[in-house]
């Protein structure tokens, strides 16, 4: 509780309890599982015992429509889809969606002989996708390739892939992010640089090799075409310029060895904000093997840092204005629009709100960004205060990672 006793008083400081050295569960971000349903055959008592991990808010679901190659989606695969969305929303689960035809390896025998039939596919799909357009975190892919990962597909020529895209951004609306198994292809999907409409990126190879198995390329920038694979330093440019609201993901692979630093430097430069929690158990093992002081191990450390993780640090009270610090120490900046206030609850058990003109999205990861809040009139009150930080879709609480803190961080 607080008192203004000297109207003139300019200032006082107040720090925030420190950092916490446990996971914060947040919503959009973190560790993930793999559930995939096969559409042409409903299960309905399977998702009576589904999703088995409690501790983790994010889903990769994998529709497998590899069936219907040859055909339109009928109603009853369309009604199993919704069902199965709609059962992860009853458990709070925040969904990375991923449509495939093939899911051994074998896109080119799986994937419809007519291109027409996917931009049909994505058509039908597109209208259960959007009715659950809160719960859906990111689409993966445009349906073709080996595990619907855009490779060992006939449709991976430019022209193919701005089809695709424009296909599935017309039938999923504006608002539901896409990413795409390659920067490069984000090039080749929208015209020119046009970044506000490019997709982002997801990576199923992070570690595997010095290119994350060709996930990115050689040359440099200046060297090559606009649509070719650039070297890694050139694609971070690019990814975090043009893709930086759409989350980066995917999965490690036993490949690289790089020290401790390096391999942390190397996450927060791709932005990482979920991952695979079993593959690849080699690396993941050996994660978990790590010791990393206060954290635990170092897979517990990796895995609170996913993504964005806000930390209050110090608030500085003037007699027009509360400036407070924020830190974020994930991986990466938030990507979805968020709103940030400061709550006084009043003695008389009103509360006044104060929004911050502020987008919390800028915040990256490893920065601290200074957020003013102006108020009139608070040197003549007292009460208690809280910081209060809400995604707006789908109204969900974040939570700070501070030491205690819950849906509401209060000043000490």
């Amino acid at each position: 509780m607080f008192f203004w006793k000297n109207r003139n008083k300019k200032h006082f400081t107040v720090r925030f309890p420190e950092e916490s050295r446990k996971e914060c569960a947040n919503p959009g971000r973190g560790w993930y599982h793999i559930y995939t349903f096969t559409l042409d055959k409903r299960d309905t008592d399977g998702l009576l015992y589904q999703p088995f991990w409690d501790d983790e808010t994010l889903v990769l679901v994998r529709f497998d429509i590899g069936a219907y190659r040859g055909k339109e989606l009928p109603k009853e695969a369309l009604a199993y889809a919704d069902e199965i969305l709609k059962c992860f929303h009853c458990y709070g689960k925040e969904v990375i969606l991923r449509v495939l035809y093939d899911t051994k390896g074998k896109g080119m025998e799986r994937e419809p002989t007519l291109f027409s039939m996917i931009l049909t596919h994505m058509r039908q799909m597109g209208a259960v996708v959007r009715a659950h357009k809160d719960d859906i975190f990111v689409t993966q892919g445009l349906f073709i390739g080996n595990w619907g990962e855009m490779h060992g597909s006939k449709f991976l020529d430019q022209e193919y892939i701005r089809k695709l895209y424009a296909a599935w951004r017309e039938a999923i609306g504006p608002d539901i992010k896409i990413a795409l198994r390659k920067p490069s292809f984000c090039r080749m999907a929208v015209a020119g640089e046009d970044g506000e409409l490019a997709p982002g990126v997801f990576d199923d190879a992070i570690f595997g090799s010095e290119n994350h198995m060709g996930t990115f390329g050689q040359k440099h920038r200046d060297d090559s075409v606009w649509t070719e694979d650039w070297c890694i330093e050139d694609e971070l440019v690019y990814m975090r310029e043009t893709c930086g609201l759409v989350p980066f993901g995917g999965e490690v692979l036993f490949g690289q060895e790089a020290p401790v630093k390096e391999m942390l430097l190397s996450l927060k430069d791709l932005r990482v904000t979920y991952l695979n929690s079993i593959y690849e158990g080699q690396i993941l093992d050996q994660w978990k093997q790590m010791e990393y002081g206060e954290w635990g191990s170092f897979y517990q450390y990796i895995g609170a840092h996913l993504g964005y993780r806000f930390v209050a640090e110090k608030a500085v009270f003037y007699t027009d204005r509360i400036e407070i610090e924020i830190a974020n120490t994930g991986f990466s900046n938030i990507c979805d629009k968020a709103e940030l206030a400061l709550v006084k609850e009043n003695m008389d058990g009103t509360e006044d709100v104060y929004t911050a003109d502020y987008d919390i999205r800028t915040l990256s990861g490893h920065e601290t960004a200074k957020i003013i809040f102006p108020l009139s009139g608070l040197q003549d009150g007292k009460g208690k205060y809280y910081l209060k930080l809400t995604r707006c879709r789908g109204k969900a609480e974040i939570r700070f990672a501070n030491e205690g803190a819950g849906e509401q961080l209060y000043f000490r």
